[in-house]
């Protein structure tokens, strides 16, 4: 078995699991577990221009839009898409390349911060809600650290800045590849070659679709006391990713 029995134990509901399943309609056989924050969207774009490209069609079609609710001749995902038979199907099948990618834990929550609090996003207002402040209140990321760091609520709030070794059941899932953003073209050009048998026809969503926000000046200034918090909220994203670091240092 490929996957821990109890896997939804790790999630809100089950739409919220199957809601980050990735799975293609043809082709070799892969599930892609979506990380917000982890340049899923840049990973689902260029998943789809290699899946267009084995239709003969052209990647030009790929827009946000089509890339948070990708067509069904392409990808299934979510509740409308795929029941819990056909993943657990999929996550036991030794034929499927089972992969994701995470993002170093500092950089992925305060970019969940910048893209979403500072931002003022629905996510925002989700978590005043949660927290019983008007939601048009100001925070500070000193202050969205410290409530990350006081409330294991208030950490499950939004899958922006939830915990990635849950949103990804990294103790779940017996993963073939666990990419590092870090070096994202190295991660899908691993991707590609296993699934495609092709180098990656990167989707650089950040500059192609206008997706990116500006995190590092907010992380450069972060106090002791911040990345104190940062790691009381998230140690086991940490211990998570030093441990892919170095399987991934091992098999270069």
């Amino acid at each position: 078995m490929s996957f821990h029995p109890k896997i939804l134990d790790n999630y809100l509901h089950q739409k919220h699991f199957l809601q980050l399943v990735n799975i293609p309609v043809s082709g070799k056989p892969f599930l892609y577990m979506k990380n917000h924050k982890a340049a899923c969207t840049t990973v689902l774009a260029t998943l789809m221009a290699h899946m267009l490209s084995e239709k003969g069609e052209d990647a030009a079609s790929i827009d946000m839009s089509t890339v948070h609710t990708p067509p069904k001749s392409l990808l299934l995902t979510g509740p409308r898409g795929l029941s819990m038979p056909r993943v657990m199907e999929a996550l036991a099948d030794r034929q499927v390349f089972r992969f994701t990618i995470l993002r170093e834990p500092t950089a992925r929550t305060v970019s969940s911060y910048a893209d979403k609090i500072v931002k003022g996003d629905k996510q925002k207002a989700k978590l005043m809600r949660y927290l019983k402040r008007p939601v048009n209140s100001d925070m500070s990321l000193s202050e969205f650290l410290d409530v990350m760091a006081q409330d294991e609520g208030a950490r499950d709030v939004d899958r922006h800045w939830r915990s990635q070794r849950k949103e990804v059941s990294y103790d779940f899932i017996n993963y073939d590849f666990v990419g590092d953003m870090a070096d994202l073209k190295g991660a899908l050009a691993h991707v590609t070659r296993r699934v495609f048998d092709a180098e990656p026809m990167l989707q650089d969503t950040r500059s192609s679709l206008g997706h990116k926000s500006s995190s590092a000046e907010l992380i450069a200034e972060m106090t002791p006391t911040d990345r104190k918090n940062i790691e009381t909220a998230f140690g086991p994203d940490f211990e998570m990713y030093e441990d892919v670091r170095k399987t991934l240092a091992q098999a270069a």
